[in-house]
């Protein structure tokens, strides 16, 4: 989260300084040769699709586990289309809706995920193995896997790098900020996200080997325990309010991130989709949103764990170095050069204004 606070930081601040609002101009400044923009407009097409797909096999996930069913063969297909007919609604009709509750969706989630971290440090994880090792359920725990390096290259690099999908929004809202207020952002929000990730990295670390040992023996209702963890701990716990809240939220979470990914797909090639032929804007807006869904709702059923270490995971290797190594190599000594001409004409207009006086 650190190495990615310095990435946005970068980018924001070379498009405060060139005055660019989006990631399509920005790019072009950025690379050697103006057409090498697409290598990131193909980083962020796939991680857009595999994002919204990710969030509707998500979001089908904790409706089932909310529901005590499991996320397989029929149930999986019914779960995933009734998310996806929610987020056709909402892209549809509550884009503005889904903005405006952002922020109190953004802190109920930040409230609830600290409770659950809380929760689950502090349960009793012994005793609750003991239950199901007396039960016959699980004859043993799992070992820890311990590979320090894939742990580093995945958890670290691969992980930054497909996130790096926040450039692109980061960029046009930074349009309103200083570059100081920009620095700040980026600090605030490595901070954050680090602070957030590495406690429920605790958590889970703690539950980790029952977990895994309740998936492995296919113990009823816990065969897909690994896919949504934290609700699983949750479950096994059984504070029934806090699984409520966080099934909820993590659904409207979903649901949110994937109406504003089909969002910015619509925006980026609504005007491109035969506008000759079709003159209204709002129905190439429906019918670019409609394929869009489409493709992510069949990407979903290939499961959450699965588009994660795919899609995700390749797209991480290729934005490693479409994305993050050109940020340091060029972005940097760029944002350089253009802060010196910045200070410089700054420098000539006061000494300017003060002959003026």
């Amino acid at each position: 989260m650190g190495i990615l606070a310095v990435v946005i930081g970068i980018m924001t601040r070379f498009a405060k300084l060139n005055g660019y609002n989006n990631y399509k101009d920005t790019y072009r400044a950025l690379y050697p040769k103006p057409w090498m923009e697409i290598f990131f407009e193909i980083f962020y097409i796939v991680i857009i699709v595999a994002g919204v797909a990710s969030a509707v096999s998500g979001a089908g996930n904790v409706l089932t586990n909310f529901l005590g069913l499991e996320y397989v063969g029929s149930v999986k297909i019914i779960a995933n289309l009734i998310i996806v007919v929610i987020l056709i609604i909402l892209t549809i009709f509550g884009v503005k809706l889904v903005i405006a509750a952002s922020t109190i969706l953004s802190i109920g989630i930040i409230v609830t995920t600290i409770i659950m971290v809380i929760t689950g440090l502090a349960a009793d994880v012994d005793g609750i193995a003991k239950s199901f090792l007396d039960s016959g359920a699980i004859t043993e725990l799992a070992d820890y896997t311990h590979e320090p390096a894939t742990a580093l290259w995945r958890g670290v690099f691969i992980y930054l790098s497909f996130q790096c999908v926040s450039i692109a929004p980061m960029i046009s809202a930074s349009e309103e900020m200083s570059v100081k207020g920009m620095k700040r952002a980026s600090i605030l929000g490595g901070i954050m996200n680090g602070v957030a990730l590495a406690l429920s990295g605790l958590m889970l670390y703690k539950w980790y080997p029952l977990l895994r040992a309740l998936q492995t023996a296919k113990v009823a209702g816990y065969e897909n325990c690994l896919n949504i963890p934290n609700q699983t701990v949750l479950t096994l716990i059984g504070i029934k309010w806090i699984l409520f809240m966080f099934s909820i939220l993590l659904i409207c979470a979903f649901i949110s991130t994937s109406v504003t990914l089909v969002y910015s797909m619509v925006q980026r090639f609504e005007g491109s989709f035969f506008p000759k032929s079709i003159r209204s804007q709002k129905v190439r807006s429906v019918i670019v949103g409609a394929i869009t869904i489409a493709v992510c709702f069949s990407i979903s059923l290939l499961g959450l764990t699965n588009i994660i270490k795919y899609a995700y995971g390749y797209d991480g290797y290729y934005s490693l170095f479409a994305i993050v190594i050109p940020a340091f190599v060029w972005g940097i000594p760029k944002n350089r050069k253009l802060m010196k001409e910045l200070q410089t004409r700054e420098a000539a207009e006061a000494a300017a204004e003060s002959a003026g006086t």
